[in-house]
């Protein structure tokens, strides 16, 4: 004869969490980190576009040469006379003329701003983990 050890509460409340589990945390942890590998990339890109307005800064007043891509990996060689104010890509087709300076500043505020979203998302990503660890121990 053998015995289930298992209340029909335990089994309802082990099913629960693993639908909660399921359903809930682990789609959130994917979501999360995804939306973190995300940050991380705007994060790279914007740092390398902190270090070319540097490097322009300090060609100011002077012609520039350099390479532009025109789309599907075709680069040409360009000649950009003034670089006094430059173009920024603010997204949804949205333009923006600005000085350097002004553009350099824009950056920066910028990257704080992800900086500070990485370091939310990491953070919920931590606790996200410690749930599901949680969960995980209350139904083992």
């Amino acid at each position: 004869m053998s015995v289930n050890l298992s209340t029909p509460s335990t089994t309802t409340q082990s099913q629960v969490y693993s639908a909660h589990l399921r359903n809930a945390l682990l789609p959130e942890l994917e979501n999360t980190r995804q939306r973190l590998l995300t940050v991380e990339t705007d994060i790279a890109e914007y740092a390398l576009l902190k270090d070319n307005l540097v490097g322009l800064q300090k060609e100011q007043g002077k012609e520039v040469n350099t390479m532009s891509e025109m789309g599907a990996g075709i680069w040409v060689h360009t000649t950009i006379p003034d670089i006094s104010v430059i173009t920024l890509d603010l997204g949804f087709d949205l333009h923006l003329e600005m000085p350097l300076a002004d553009a350099e500043e824009y950056v920066k505020k910028k990257l704080e701003i992800l900086k500070k979203k990485r370091d939310s998302l990491s953070q919920k990503e931590e606790f996200l983990v410690w749930q599901i660890g949680q969960f995980q121990g209350a139904m083992a």
